[in-house]
């Protein structure tokens, strides 16, 4: 339980009679300074859990993970390793599945982008690589890119790909719509984006 600084400083020692009463208040005020900037930097640094207003959150089933989504959105019958949302009435879809990893060596998110990057600019056409980086607040091995490329339907697609790499698992993040509707959407994207949560780094 913290110690209010009264009582902090009453288990200090007196180092001199002489301006005892100054001294305390001085060593009051420092210590009340000191707790309150220790608090605006733990609260600082905390990470945000509470939901984004019209947000709801999704957890897998096996609590692995979570993370928010509109609650206009509408979430179609997920499976232990895949969940998929969708709107009536707009473009946006989110996917969030977990697959086994063929090989158990070490891999890095990095190297998966790597390949996500060169398979994309073999199979589809049109291709831009928009922007890619980390995801903060997210520990462990991950990385993401959004992309834009028209499909093998001509349709112009606008994509944020998230992946993260346990050592037997990997979880990847998909959001997608059309160029205009993901540029309308991009602040709604973001709080999917940054929601995400990973509840067991094994990812079991």
């Amino acid at each position: 339980m913290p110690v209010p600084p009264e009582e902090a400083l009453n288990r200090l020692p007196s180092v001199s009679l002489i301006g005892k009463r100054r001294n305390r208040n001085l060593l009051i005020k420092s210590l009340s300074a000191a707790l309150a900037a220790a608090l605006c930097v733990a609260l600082w640094a905390a990470p945000a859990f509470a939901l984004e207003p019209g947000f709801q959150q999704y957890t897998d089933p096996g609590a692995r993970f979570t993370f928010e989504y509109p609650a206009t959105m509408k979430v179609e019958a997920p499976t232990p390793d895949d969940v998929r949302i969708s709107h009536l009435k707009a473009g946006i879809r989110i996917r969030v599945f977990v697959e086994n990893r063929q090989r158990k060596t070490p891999l890095r998110a990095e190297e998966l982008l790597k390949a996500f990057k060169q398979k994309l600019s073999e199979e589809m056409t049109d291709v831009k690589f928009l922007d890619d980086g980390k995801l903060a607040g997210l520990a462990g091995s991950q990385a993401y890119v959004i992309c834009s490329f028209k499909n093998k339907k001509g349709l112009q697609l606008v994509q944020l790909v998230q992946y993260y790499v346990a050592q037997e698992r990997i979880l990847q993040m998909i959001i997608s719509d059309v160029p205009e509707g993901f540029k309308n959407l991009l602040k709604v994207i973001r709080t999917i984006h940054q929601s995400l949560r990973i509840l067991k780094p094994e990812l079991k």
